[in-house]
């Protein structure tokens, strides 16, 4: 009985080693992947930045009091003009305040005029009188205050503009400062784009002395365009390490809309400046982010994949040309890009 219980033992163990997967045991194999490696930088006499037109004086407005929605005038993409009524609160209530208050302010008008007039002949006092006065400039002042609720009913647009979004609808409840309409200048063209300290010197007039503009080209448009620097953000960016600079110029015929691609385009010995040094690099190795201007490269450090940002200046038949965000020396990832993650084991093999 003893004797058939161990065969029975010994078989069991063999036939659940014979179950078990081999790879079990096995690591993972580091994923393998073709490399680049970053030679010296190319000397460029143009420096080209991808950028997108804004919103000139993108300006929210709101009512100054709560109240429900009696009617939206204006709807996305319309022009309005300086001072026209673009939205109306139900004004029922500020109505019906303003006659009470325009009754009163007539009452104690006539009343102060009556004592006025018997108080030169001596047949009220002068408290009496001055009550009646305290009583007429309340009436008034309460006046003033119902036509400016009404007033405040209407809102109207602050300059010559586009109507850029409509945030609430009629029979709305809103409070007070709650946006309801947003506008922008249609007489001016903004541009934003990201750039590095060196590049914000070269264009921002307080450091640099030279009168000089760069050039601004638009999809869907013809030509191109000098354009003059508006303003930039105090803080660099924590992950692309740049600066977001706006450009701005006047209005074309053709009109230029807000969402419109453009490209900036910087003569560096117009500028008086140095010629500019680009990195090329494949497309391949350039790894695009969720926003239209975001790009990153995979860099392969110490058997590792790590994720950088880049600024692509420009596009062109032999790959992209990168100022920012890669070096000399750099060793990047330039085949199965999807399939990594940061800090991921590699195995490169250099082209």
């Amino acid at each position: 009985m003893h004797s058939k219980t161990y065969v029975l033992t010994i078989l069991s163990v063999l036939l659940l080693s014979a179950c078990t997967p081999e790879t079990a045991h096995r690591d993972a194999n580091p994923l393998m992947v073709d490399t680049f490696n970053v030679e010296a930088a190319s000397q460029s006499q143009f420096r080209n930045f991808n950028g997108q037109v804004m919103p000139a004086e993108l300006t929210p407005l709101a009512f100054r009091l709560d109240g429900e929605i009696a009617s939206i005038l204006v709807k996305e993409g319309d022009n309005v003009t300086k001072g026209q009524a673009i939205a109306l609160l139900d004004n029922s209530k500020a109505k019906q305040q303003l006659n009470d208050a325009q009754a009163k302010y007539e009452l104690a008008l006539k009343q102060v005029k009556r004592g006025q007039e018997l108080r030169k002949s001596k047949m009220i006092s002068s408290a009496e009188l001055d009550e009646l006065t305290a009583n007429f400039q309340l009436a008034q002042a309460n006046l003033g205050s119902a036509k400016a609720t009404m007033k405040y009913m209407r809102l109207r647009a602050p300059f010559d503009g586009v109507v850029s979004s409509v945030d609430k609808k009629k029979f709305e409840n809103i409070n007070p400062g709650e946006q309801v309409i947003s506008i922008y200048q249609a007489s001016q063209v903004y541009v934003k784009i990201e750039v590095s300290d060196s590049v914000l010197a070269l264009l921002n007039p307080q450091t640099n002395a030279q009168d000089y503009q760069p050039m601004a080209t638009f999809s869907g448009h013809s030509g191109s365009y000098p354009i003059s620097y508006y303003e930039h953000t105090s803080e660099l960016h924590p992950q692309s390490q740049t600066y977001e600079l706006w450009l701005k110029m006047p209005q074309v015929e053709q009109r230029i809309l807000p969402g419109t691609s453009a490209k900036v385009s910087v003569d560096l010995v117009k500028a008086g400046l140095d010629t500019f040094k680009a990195y090329q690099l494949p497309m391949t190795a350039i790894d695009p982010g969720r926003q239209p201007q975001d790009f990153y490269v995979w860099k392969l450090e110490q058997g590792e994949a790590h994720r950088y940002p880049v600024i692509v200046d420009q596009i062109t038949g032999n790959g992209a040309l990168v100022g920012t965000g890669v070096e000399k020396g750099d060793v990047l990832i330039n085949s199965n890009l999807r399939k990594l993650r940061d800090g991921m084991k590699i195995k490169g093999a250099e082209l």
